[in-house]
C-alpha cells in the first residue's frame, strides 16, 4: 500500500479545473479531460513519489510536505501535457514569408507557462525531498567534532 500524498480533488484545485458530473469530465484551459485520466495521473504521481522516497512517508516526517507539493506538481504537469497532446505554442505554427500563422489554441501560451511553472516548482520540491538540510544553532559549534591532526597526504 502506498501513501496517498494527493487526491484528485487536490489536483483539481491546483489546476483550477471545473468538473462536469454528468459527463464525468474536467475542464482546464478549455480542454476536456476525462475523470479517469485525472485519476490515473494522480495515482502515478503518488507512486512516483513513493518510488523516489523508497518508503511511505508519515505525515510527521519533515519530508512529507515536500512530497505533497512534488506530487501535485507532477500530476498537474502530466495532465496538462497529455491533455494538450504535447502540442504547445509553436507546435502548429508555420510561416508564409514573414507572416507567422498560429494555429494553436487560444490557451496554448497559458498552458505552456503553467507547465514551465509546475516543472520548476517540481524540481525544487524534488531537491528538497531528496537532499534536506537540517539546521544547527551556532552556539553548538564547539560540540561538532573536527579533525585536528596533520595534513592528509596522498
Amino acid at each position: 500500500m502506498t501513501t496517498t500524498y494527493v487526491t484528485v480533488a487536490d489536483v483539481q484545485s491546483q489546476l483550477n479545473a471545473s468538473y462536469d458530473a454528468v459527463n464525468k469530465v474536467y475542464t482546464v484551459y478549455g480542454i476536456s479531460i476525462a475523470e479517469a485520466s485525472f485519476q490515473a495521473h494522480t495515482d502515478f504521481a503518488n507512486m512516483y513519489i513513493n518510488a523516489v522516497v523508497g518508503a511511505d512517508l508519515d505525515t510527521t516526517d519533515y519530508r512529507y510536505m515536500f512530497a505533497v507539493m512534488a506530487a501535485k506538481d507532477l500530476a498537474a504537469m502530466r495532465i496538462l501535457v497529455v491533455s494538450s497532446g504535447g502540442a504547445l505554442i509553436g507546435a502548429f505554427d508555420y510561416f508564409l514569408g514573414d507572416l507567422r500563422v498560429a494555429r494553436s489554441g487560444p490557451y496554448a501560451a497559458a498552458i505552456e507557462r503553467a507547465i514551465i511553472g509546475f516543472r520548476e516548482d517540481f524540481a525544487r520540491q524534488m531537491l528538497n525531498l531528496a537532499a534536506p538540510v537540517k539546521a544547527a544553532e551556532a552556539s553548538a559549534a564547539g560540540d561538532v567534532p573536527t579533525y585536528e591532526g596533520g595534513l592528509v597526504g596522498p
